[in-house]
This record gives structure tokens, C-alpha cells and sequence, in this order.
């Protein structure tokens, strides 16, 4: 026979095929052999209190950061994504957005399917090098294959009002970029 240890608990397998497998889970106050009549699965599992982890001893080698010391979480995710691009306009222009605002077909928009509305990425057709940064506010694309919508203004931008679609780099920008941005459109 041989014996068989699992996360919920011990059993036993028979080498024979034809014979039954029998399990049993076993709470850690009793033995398997205390009360083969008690099928009760255990109350827990688990220690209620987990003992502290030890403290890890520092050489003089190792710098140690002061505990009250806060990282803060970046901004943004930092994301990048490549794939085709296509743009949408006049047939939706003045309709409102998935965001609720007013499509303008005239602005430096975009439409994704998961990022949160206003998040501001920039976009760069591949094809040409060229680039613009937009603002989420609608959900799509919903096209095979696409990654991005924008409006007409960053179509006109990116140089592809006329093929309609083009492979592009989509990047987040961090708070310093927009605001770098916004200090630059005031001038």
C-alpha cells in the first residue's frame, strides 16, 4: 500500500485497481485511528494566531529603510501596447460617448476598452513616426484586431485619415508628462 498526503488531509491507495479509494480528512486534535465514526470535517485548519515572522539580522553590508519611510505607488500603471489604430468621426460626432461626454471629432481624443476614462496616452503611428497624445472618454474599439480609436484631429495628426487603420504604440504618460504638456499649450 501506499500512502497519499494532501492539503486536506491523509488517505490511503490501494496498488489493487479494482478496489476503492477511501479518504477521510482528520482534524489535527485527533489521530485517524481516535473515532473512525467522526466524518466531521475539521473546525480549522489553520493556527488562529500566526506566530510573528523573525526579524531578518542586518549586516553591515545591507542598508536598513527607516519603517516610517512611505513608497508611493506610481500614478499610473505604466503600460505599452502595439497593434492597429483606426480612427472614427462624422458619424458619431456630437453623439455622447460611453464617458458621457459629447463626442468632438475635433479633439485629441480616444476610445479603449479598458483604460479609465481621462487617463492620457500617447500614441505614435509606426509607420511614419509620428505621434500625439490623446484622452480617453469613449470605450471601443470595436473592430477585430484594433487597440485604439481616435478621433479625427489625432487621425489627421498621425497621417491616417486616409488608410483609415495603421499600427501603432500606445504608452501611458505619467502626471510629470501632462503636466509638462499643459505648461507647454499655455505658452
Amino acid at each position: 500500500m501506499a500512502a497519499l498526503t494532501t492539503s486536506q488531509g491523509c488517505g490511503i491507495i490501494s496498488d489493487a485497481p479494482n478496489r476503492a479509494v477511501s479518504t477521510r480528512v482528520v482534524s489535527p486534535s485527533e489521530s485517524p485511528t481516535d473515532n473512525p465514526s467522526n466524518n466531521k470535517p475539521p473546525t480549522h485548519t489553520f493556527p488562529r494566531e500566526i506566530p510573528p515572522i523573525a526579524k531578518v539580522p542586518s549586516s553591515p553590508e545591507t542598508e536598513q529603510a527607516p519603517s516610517t519611510e512611505v513608497i508611493p505607488a506610481p500614478s499610473q500603471p505604466t503600460m505599452m501596447e502595439t497593434g492597429l489604430a483606426s480612427w472614427y468621426g462624422p458619424k458619431f460626432h456630437g453623439k455622447r460617448t460611453a464617458s458621457g461626454e459629447v463626442f468632438n471629432q475635433e479633439k485629441f481624443t480616444a476610445a479603449h476598452r479598458t483604460l479609465p476614462w481621462g487617463s492620457r496616452v500617447k500614441v505614435t503611428n509606426l509607420a511614419n513616426g509620428k505621434s500625439v497624445d490623446v484622452r480617453i472618454n469613449d470605450r471601443g474599439p470595436f473592430g477585430k484586431g484594433r487597440i485604439i480609436d481616435v478621433s479625427r484631429a489625432a487621425a489627421r495628426a498621425l497621417g491616417m485619415v486616409g488608410r483609415g487603420i495603421t499600427t501603432v504604440r500606445v504608452e501611458c504618460l505619467s502626471d510629470a508628462d501632462i503636466s509638462n504638456e499643459l505648461v507647454l499649450q499655455d505658452k
